[in-house]
């Protein structure tokens, strides 16, 4: 049975996770949240203006009224620089999804991967989670080597996954790591 907290605080050695706030739209916008690099295998395209951020942030911040909503910025040093969160998460079957980005000029530092163990570490040992999982587009091997430095293991390609962007079609690369696995 899952302990829900909601999003709560997390720090690392050089990290601060935690909810987004309504001053974070404009760093957001300007640090990834336009940039066709960072956006090219998300969900979502670049934002054209940082009132689609505004409205974005909005829309999460009515989410932290859920206790099974878990979405935090990225901040280091004070500004925010990514975002991390549990996309899915399922009660009865004890297991989540997780999805991430962070800035262009953060990329290959360990960021990610910092974010990602403290994110795993809170939902195993403090919500209870038995199984949470990742998926990155096999264009993005470096998402994969997040995962993979997490104690992700590879689980399969799925085949024409998603539609990209740019109307392309991608495949999905996915990972996962069990609270037993994670613990060891």
């Amino acid at each position: 049975m899952l302990t829900h907290k909601g999003t709560v605080t997390l720090k690392t050695e050089r990290l601060v996770l935690r909810k987004v706030e309504p001053g974070d739209a404009q760093t957001m916008f300007d640090a990834y949240a336009n940039d066709p690099r960072v956006t090219k295998f998300l969900s979502w395209s670049p934002h054209g203006d940082v009132k689609n951020t505004r409205a974005l942030l909005e829309s999460w911040e009515k989410e932290y009224e859920k206790p099974d909503c878990y979405n935090w910025a990225i901040t280091l040093g004070g500004r925010m620089i990514g975002t991390i969160g549990a996309v899915s998460v399922n009660d009865r079957d004890e297991r989540c999804e997780i999805g991430y980005c962070v800035a262009y000029d953060y990329w290959g530092k360990g960021i990610m991967t910092e974010a990602l163990r403290a994110v795993l570490r809170f939902l195993f040992d403090e919500v209870g989670m038995r199984r949470v999982m990742a998926r990155h587009d096999t264009a993005n091997p470096a998402s994969g080597r997040v995962m993979q430095k997490c104690g992700m293991t590879y689980e399969g390609t799925l085949r024409s996954w998603h539609t990209r962007n740019d109307g392309s079609v991608g495949d999905a690369k996915v990972y996962s790591i069990l609270r037993d696995e994670f613990r060891a």
